[in-house]
């Protein structure tokens, strides 16, 4: 009987150490938005043979085979197309159709939606634009960022601007680790984050302010309001993410390889 109940101490201690060595074990909720046509991103320089069909495949990949994860997929349908979208190609995840026709208007959309679902409190929300890429093993990751105490707001894109762009010279953060990487607090990131539910159900106000009434989402500006109210933001170091734009791409990592590797699903 003792030594049962040894083995049941043991097991226990093997349990606990596997969770907190893979961040937890919260359920991750990613939100992702697509659109027929965006001119937000029009202009801005991609890597050779850039196309968001390679975003949504890289993504499908990284999580395939990964517990408590679950994809919803945004489609605003604002600007009309020929052919059915690729995101209709997959099947493993539903797909909200709405009509937005702003980077904007479909924020609001999207997160209006997540705010009327019943979700525990602590499940990890990821608003995701449909130009990222991410690296393997980065569900892992996000969950261990959520094992700091203190931080409200994560994001996986380790921002290069941060690195030179003048208005950032005396830039200062705050440097933690975890199991895998580094982490950096940083002042704002784009409209790809991570947060609680119950951190996103607190300043919906904010995240709402920043979107109303404009064409593109100030998210700069919303990051820096949320500072303003205490909340922190954080960023892994390297990135286990990035925008897809060659110039603003996050460092240390060869994303043009991990992009051309990436193998779209006809």
């Amino acid at each position: 009987m003792f030594k049962s109940w040894l083995t049941k101490i043991s097991d226990l201690k093997e349990t606990l150490a596997k969770t907190l060595l893979n961040g937890g074990d919260h359920p991750i909720e990613i939100f992702v938005r697509h659109c027929h046509y965006s001119s937000v991103g029009a202009h801005k320089k991609r890597f050779s043979n850039f196309s968001r069909e390679r975003c949504l495949e890289n993504l499908l990949e990284t999580i395939a085979d990964q517990e408590k994860i679950n994809v919803t997929f945004f489609l605003d349908t604002f600007h009309p197309m020929q052919e059915a979208h690729f995101l209709c190609r997959q099947s493993l995840y539903p797909i909200v159709e709405f009509k937005a026709g702003s980077e904007a208007a479909s924020f609001l959309y999207m997160l209006e939606y997540v705010y009327r679902q019943k979700l525990p409190p602590e499940t990890i929300i990821y608003f995701l634009e449909d130009d990222y890429l991410h690296r393997s093993g980065w569900p892992g990751v996000l969950r261990e960022a959520f094992t700091l105490p203190g931080i409200d707001y994560v994001t996986l894109f380790d921002h290069r601007d941060k690195y030179f762009f003048p208005q950032y010279a005396d830039l200062k953060s705050k440097i933690f680790y975890t199991h895998s990487c580094h982490w950096r607090t940083t002042p704002s990131t784009t409209n790809s984050y991570a947060m609680f539910f119950k951190t996103l159900q607190k300043q919906i106000d904010i995240h709402r302010c920043f979107s109303l009434g404009r064409t593109i989402t100030a998210d700069h500006d919303k990051f820096c309001k949320l500072a303003e109210e205490e909340a922190i933001l954080i960023s892994s170091i390297p990135g286990y993410s990035t925008h897809v734009e060659v110039d603003f791409a996050s460092p240390c990592t060869d994303w043009e390889k991990i992009f051309q590797e990436t193998q779209v699903i006809t």
